[in-house]
């Protein structure tokens, strides 16, 4: 499976992608607010990290996952520049998250399944880090031939996120839209 090259990075955070897929949709969806604690897993630069830590504020915090520490350091910089104080990058591996047990109140895995070999692995792992009742959202390329994003062969459909979804004990799995190139699904631990 192919990985996002880290040296195109500023890609993930350019005004044409805003464009075509809005971070504040998701946040709305995944039911993000004032306090709580997320797990962006997989926040690369952070295209949904520096918003969810504004929309947590002061009072809560994000946790910003990733393989790839060159990723993280540019979030540290653009955090830094933005004044966003309540995001901690972690350095991750693709099935086992540095968090403890029980330690989030959401958890969001946009553009990151499609990548993962053992993504039944990594998404038992996001329920581990998950509270009881924490939310997750994933988001995912919708699987039609398209001029951007990962080979068609890589990408899920939404059945297929909902079984893998439901095999890692998630419940209440609904989709959501978001934009012409990908879609969305929520769930509760």
């Amino acid at each position: 499976m192919a990985k996002f090259d880290p040296t195109h990075m500023d890609r993930l955070v350019s005004p044409e992608r805003y464009r075509w897929q809005n971070p504040e949709e998701v946040l709305d969806a995944l039911g993000l607010a004032p306090g709580m604690i997320l797990a962006d897993v997989g926040a690369g630069p952070g295209f949904y990290t520096l918003p969810a830590a504004a929309r947590v504020g002061p009072g809560g915090k994000v946790y910003a996952l990733d393989i790839e520490p060159r990723m993280l350091e540019r979030l540290r910089e653009r955090a830094a520049a933005e004044g966003a104080s309540n995001i901690e990058e972690l350095v991750s591996q693709e099935d086992r998250l540095p968090l403890p047990d029980g330690a989030v109140d959401a958890a969001l895995a946009a553009n990151v399944l499609h990548e993962v070999p053992a993504r039944a692995k990594l998404l038992r792992e996001i329920a581990r880090v998950l509270r009881p009742g924490g939310a997750l959202a994933v988001v995912e390329w919708r699987k039609e031939e398209m001029e951007k994003g990962p080979p068609f062969a890589e990408r899920w459909t939404y059945r297929q996120v909902a079984r893998a979804l439901r095999g890692a004990g998630f419940h209440d799995i609904e989709p959501f839209e978001l934009g012409t190139y990908h879609y969305g699904a929520r769930a509760r631990k």
